[in-house]
């Protein structure tokens, strides 16, 4: 019993306690090669990088954080005093629940970002710090740059108001003249001076929907246009369009011509102003685009109870290209000061938009020389179309 005693002691007094003691050297020679190999790298970083302990003592710090703070003696300082920011922070909870935490601050005229980030195996924060001077500067200049839009928009927005109110009250004044002087010349045959008055009338009309067609492009751009959801007689909303554009379509020696193949009253849903647009646009390209012949708006009806409308020409019509982006806005297929037609380009952007404002569907069939056919299809009335329904319309 004695022999066995001594061989365990001799064994482990000789033998293990010193293999041990070498696996304790190795381990933590090991764990010091790591902290220089970390250090060393962290030494390198161009950005500054430091490490505290619970209580805040810094206990490391690479030669760029002794460059961003010359005038301190970083290791063993309080963080809270280096970064002041810190000061309400709970280190031992950072470090507990190993969370990250990021803070911009300014350091004379440079911009750093700081992530503090807790290590519980360590004991141990680790800060991370970033020079993003140049990022701030650009966040600045794409702010300053924000607002000046912002500013402009306004601007716009007040500039088209006040300068359609500047055109709209002359313009009212001529067209007011013309029609007395046309009620005065009625019967005296004078073809001459009613061409003349009919001109001066249909161009008071083009000005009129060069501004209506700028104020409703800046209202969609700007979301600012509201929608009245009412019932609409589609077929007398068309007539009284048609009516307008007799004139015009005379001038040209085009017969505009509304074919309704529903009984009237025809019942639609959705924004009276809107709606009108969308029809005052199309019949006016389509007399604009035909030279001679005749301009149809045919009404019908779909299985689905929805309401058809097409404006239907045999003009110029248009290539495949530019149906593709037939929508866009200021788009013509003839651009720039030779172009045979007038118009800003923005009457079909507006068109588009305003249908999907009233959950409609439009579509276009054209060939070049041949003419063009636009489709609108809106929502037609129903006996069930209550309240909530109306609501999801707008």
């Amino acid at each position: 019993m004695f022999t066995m005693l001594a061989v365990i002691y001799v064994y482990n007094r000789f033998i293990i306690i010193p293999m041990r003691r070498k696996h304790l050297a190795e381990e933590e020679n090991l764990k010091l090669q790591q902290a220089e190999l970390m250090a060393l790298f962290a030494s390198l970083s161009p950005d500054p990088i430091f490490r505290f302990d619970e209580e805040g003592k810094i206990i490391l710090a690479n030669n760029s954080a002794h460059k961003l703070f010359p005038q301190k003696i970083l290791e063993g300082e309080n963080v809270r005093i280096i970064l002041p920011y810190t000061h309400n922070y709970d280190f031992h909870d950072i470090i507990k629940n190993e969370k990250s935490i990021l803070d911009v601050i300014q350091i004379g005229k440079f911009y750093y970002q700081f992530i503090i980030v807790g290590s519980n195996k360590f004991k141990i924060c680790q800060v991370y710090g970033r020079n993003i001077t140049e990022l701030k500067q650009t966040e600045n200049e794409l702010i300053e740059a924000l607002l000046k839009a912002e500013e402009a928009k306004r601007l716009k927005e007040f500039f088209l108001a006040q300068i359609s109110h500047e055109i709209r009250s002359p313009l009212n004044v001529i067209v007011g003249y013309s029609d007395i002087l046309n009620e005065e010349l009625k019967g005296s045959n004078n073809n001459y001076y009613d061409g003349i008055l009919r001109s001066i009338k249909n161009n008071s009309k083009r000005l009129y929907r060069t501004f209506d067609l700028l104020l409703n492009m800046s209202q969609l751009q700007a979301g600012k246009y509201e929608t009245h959801i009412e019932k609409i007689d589609l077929y007398y909303l068309l007539n009284s369009i048609h009516l307008e554009y007799f004139s015009l379509a005379e001038e040209k020696s085009i017969d505009l011509k509304i074919i309704n193949t529903i009984e009237p009253p025809v019942y639609i849903y959705g924004d009276h102003y809107s709606i009108s647009q969308i029809f005052i646009n199309l019949i006016d390209n389509a007399i604009k685009y035909t030279s001679k012949g005749a301009v149809e708006i045919k009404i019908s009806k779909t299985n689905e109870e929805e309401i058809v409308t097409e404006i239907i020409d045999n003009g110029k019509g248009m290539s495949q290209e530019f149906i593709d982006k037939l929508f866009q806005p200021f788009t013509q297929e003839d651009m720039g000061y030779t172009r045979r037609f007038d118009g800003t380009g923005l009457g079909l952007a507006i068109v588009k938009n305003f249908v999907e404002l009233n959950k409609g569907k439009i579509s276009v069939e054209s060939e070049l020389n041949k003419g063009t056919t636009f489709k609108v299809v809106l929502k037609g009335d129903k006996t069930w179309l209550n309240n909530q329904m109306i609501n999801q319309i707008s």
